[in-house]
């Protein structure tokens, strides 16, 4: 495989709207970092703390599929800011939604045709470990995204991983 391509930040985020909106998702902007009618945060904190009203059929959203690069503000864990490379207060998250019309097997596969097409990204698709939720006593494991990923995009099972609620539940 040949080198490896570097993306800016600008570039990145670009092409990751560009790509679902060839998927047929609306690119909308980034909502306000204070939600509105959401007296459940004081920020928003994710992608979609400002989709809930869609989620939770509220509001019509305007259309089945949505990507966005929402700003974002975390405080839960602010004391670790500085001591770890992986806290920080302020990001953008990047998204793509479907309200009631694609779900697992459409996602897998445009995440990673995203990821590894030459066309795309195109990081080396044997570099690239997926993980699914391993299930606990509430919740069954994730199976069908494990089949996905093992039997459609042919991922050796070895390579994918089974985490708990406190590494990989959302």
């Amino acid at each position: 495989m040949s080198q490896p391509k570097y993306y800016g930040l600008n570039e990145l985020r670009e092409m990751f709207l560009h790509f679902f909106e060839t998927k047929g998702h609306l690119r909308l902007p980034s909502f306000s970092l204070i939600p509105q009618n959401d007296a459940s945060l004081l920020l928003i904190n994710s992608g979609m703390a400002p989709m809930k009203p869609f989620f939770t059929g509220e509001q019509e959203p305007p259309r089945h599929r949505v990507t966005t690069c929402q700003k974002c503000i975390r405080t839960g864990d602010i004391e670790n800011i500085g001591h770890t490379a992986r806290h920080g207060t302020y990001f953008e998250m990047l998204g793509n939604f479907s309200f009631g019309d694609y779900f697992k097997t459409e996602a897998i596969h445009w995440a990673w045709e995203f990821l590894t097409s030459p066309e795309w990204v195109g990081l080396d698709p044997n570099r690239l470990y997926p993980s699914v939720f391993a299930g606990n006593e509430t919740t069954p494991a994730d199976d069908e995204a494990f089949r996905i990923w093992h039997e459609e995009i042919g991922i050796p099972e070895d390579r994918i991983f089974k985490f708990g609620k406190e590494d990989n539940f959302w």
